[in-house]
């Protein structure tokens, strides 16, 4: 396990140089090519998210952990030391984990602890790793005992966590992001999902507007690479919404949210090449003043 060092020289002066290459193609693709600078930057995620996969090619954020996990790929029920072991990084704090918190120190704590541990084992699967109960207790500083009794209260809202020893039971439509869906298309409104996943208001309308705009695209025969750069997401998280709306999309409560999902998709794309056009026109404007 290595956790980043933020403030080290050699750290800073590296994410220096990959901030200034990041302006300079943001610079040519919006010059270049009449993207928005949204575009141009969801354009540069995208580009680092396909050529920078490897782990030792790539710098942890802040509040980010680099850690050595068994392999997705390695299968249930192997010994661990037979297993294949990937890098993945993990995102110990979000603003997102003190928001909307229950009263009560304890409550709030046990509920703070179970976002992250929906969060950090969402993380490691998309990056094709699994991490064990162990491994979630080393990280968050807790007993195996503890992150059990989390996993089981979280099991009982209808999610499932992605743990090695979950590795049977996992599907697109158990994460707290597919729950969080799932109750939506089944009618539930942001406040009651909120207190079934624990997790905030502000975090569940995320989940939901970004699927809104997935499924769109996805029925607009977007693959996963045009839905990431459009919507502004990775594209591990394209691939989530877009197996969730693969596995409802013939479900009648489906059926019943896509006037909401019509709406919102199409004001989204609409808006986008409005942006394309005004930025063709100005960079037209330039041209001819130019000559």
């Amino acid at each position: 396990m290595s956790i980043s060092t933020v403030n080290s020289r050699e750290s800073q002066t590296r994410r220096l140089q990959v901030k200034t290459l990041d302006q300079q193609m943001k610079r040519v693709a919006v010059e270049g090519t009449g993207l928005s600078p949204w575009e141009a930057k969801v354009l540069i995620e995208v580009i680092n998210e396909v050529y920078f996969t490897d782990p030792e090619l790539k710098e942890c954020a802040v509040y980010q952990l680099k850690y050595s996990c068994v392999s997705a790929s390695a299968g249930p029920g192997k010994p661990l030391s037979e297993c294949a072991m990937t890098t993945v990084f993990l995102t110990l704090y979000s603003e997102d984990d003190d928001l909307d918190l229950p009263s009560g120190d304890k409550k709030a704590s046990v509920c703070r602890r179970q976002r992250k541990i929906m969060r950090i084992t969402e993380e490691a699967r998309e990056q094709g790793g699994l991490l064990s109960q162990e491994d979630l207790g080393h990280i968050l500083m807790c007993n195996v005992r503890t992150v059990r009794r989390d996993i089981s209260d979280l099991k009982k809202a209808g999610i499932t966590i992605a743990t090695r020893g979950q590795q049977k039971d996992i599907g697109p439509g158990v994460t707290h992001r597919a729950v969080a869906v799932k109750l939506w298309l089944e009618g539930a409104e942001p406040v009651a999902i909120c207190k079934r996943i624990k997790h905030s208001i502000g975090a569940v309308e995320n989940y939901l507007e970004k699927f809104k705009r997935v499924s769109y695209l996805r029925s607009k025969n977007f693959d996963d690479y045009q839905i990431a750069l459009t919507v502004g997401i990775s594209v591990s998280a394209a691939k989530t919404f877009v197996s969730i709306h693969n596995e409802f999309k013939n479900c009648s409560f489906f059926k019943s949210r896509m006037d909401e999902i019509e709406l919102v998709g199409s004001s989204h794309y609409l808006a986008e090449d409005e942006k394309k056009d005004s930025i063709s026109l100005n960079a037209t404007r330039k041209g001819g003043t130019k000559r």
